[in-house]
Order: structure tokens, then sequence, then C-alpha cells
């Protein structure tokens, strides 16, 4: 059997709570990751961190997924790039890190106007405009 290369953690998270509790509970989300990943011999600095953040009503869904080996190299090769609503929650989880690194981070290695287009084109299949994401876009 094959070793893991990739975890996920996830937390429900209510949209009233205050920016401060949000914060920590991403922070805590960050810290409790690295000590598992120690856990199991992978060594924190080595990996590559994705955020994803899925909207509803009254709450957000946070995932947290950590990537090394052999899925990380698949995820930077820009060779299986998120679609849908899995590369709308990864922009918007990973919107603060820039153009650059979101397209990396939503499987589009290095292709910003790729990353660009499908985004745009996603937003627009799905009827959404979020406010957001417009700084990836320009």
């Amino acid at each position: 059997m094959s070793k893991p290369t990739q975890a996920h953690l996830e937390r429900t998270i209510p949209k009233n709570l205050s920016l401060e509790d949000k914060q920590q509970t991403l922070s805590k989300m960050q810290y409790y990751m690295g000590a598992k990943l120690i856990e199991v011999g992978i060594d924190p600095q080595s990996v590559l961190y994705r955020w994803s953040v899925k909207a509803l009503e009254d709450k957000r869904i946070c995932t947290l997924s950590a990537y090394w080996g052999d899925s990380k190299e698949r995820l930077l090769s820009g060779e299986e790039p998120l679609t849908g609503s899995g590369l709308i929650n990864c922009a918007r989880g990973n919107a603060s890190t820039g153009v650059a690194k979101t397209a990396q981070l939503c499987g589009y290695a290095n292709d910003i106007e790729r990353f660009q287009s499908a985004l745009q084109q996603t937003m627009a299949e799905m009827g959404l405009e979020i406010s957001s994401l417009n700084n990836l876009l320009k």
C-alpha cells in the first residue's frame, strides 16, 4: 500500500463570528495540521498548503489541505487544474496570497492567463459576482 501524500482538515465557522475569532480558528487549524504532519514524519516546512472556503448561508466551511511528495508535484505541474466550484472555493480561500500563488494553488502552475480565464468563465457560468476575487482577475 502506498503512503499518503496529502492531508485535509476541515472546520465549519459561523459567518457572524468576529474576525478575531475566525483568525484564531484558522491559526489553530494550521498549528494542528503542522503537529499532525510532524507526528507522521513529514516536515511541515516542505509541504504545500492550500485553503478552500465554501460559503453557505450562515456559515463557512474552511478546509486546509497539505500536499507533499507526488501530490505536491502533480499540483505544481498544472496538469490537474481545479474547475467549477472547486476552483471558486480555492480561489476564495487563497486570494490574499496574490494571483500567481493562487493560480499555482488552484493547479494552473505558472499559467496565470489560463487561471484568470477559467475563473472568469466559472464565475459567469455559476452567476457569481465575488468582489474578493476581483483582484485575481486584473
